[in-house]
């Protein structure tokens, strides 16, 4: 919850939290006022906006954004270590400081992605699938 509330309200905390399967202590479903009730026990601050709209910490989309790169491209390379980040649920968000997006580690993760724009992420378009697509 600490690492999740840099980036997201209590609502979706909760949310995020159901969607992982983990349940409060009670074995009971996350609800705002349960995450607000825990981060109170904590001393957990309450995620707030940046006054200045100049967020210290990204979600994927828009550390993508900054970076001017494909999200896929930047989670690839955050999933093999290249760029530091935070990924503290399986099925949740990832989260990036800004201050890791203006490293030459970042500034190289973009430029290869723009110097090879026809494939920015994931494997090379003549690489054989292990498995077929059902969808």
């Amino acid at each position: 919850m600490r690492q999740l509330v840099l980036i997201a309200s209590d609502d979706l905390i909760a949310g995020l939290l159901n969607r992982n399967g983990l349940k409060t202590g009670n074995g009971n479903r996350w609800t705002r006022e349960r995450v607000t009730s825990m981060r109170s026990n904590y001393h957990i601050p309450v995620f707030k906006p940046a006054e200045d709209r100049i967020e210290p910490w990204l979600n994927l989309g828009n550390a993508a954004k900054l970076l001017k790169i494909a999200p896929k491209t930047l989670r690839l390379a955050a999933e093999a270590g290249e760029i530091e980040s935070i990924h503290p649920l399986p099925d949740g968000p990832w989260i990036f400081a800004r201050s890791s997006l203006i490293t030459t580690a970042a500034q190289s993760i973009a430029e290869r992605a723009r110097q090879n724009p026809k494939y920015p992420a994931g494997s090379h378009p003549a690489q054989q699938n292990l498995f077929s697509s059902i969808t």
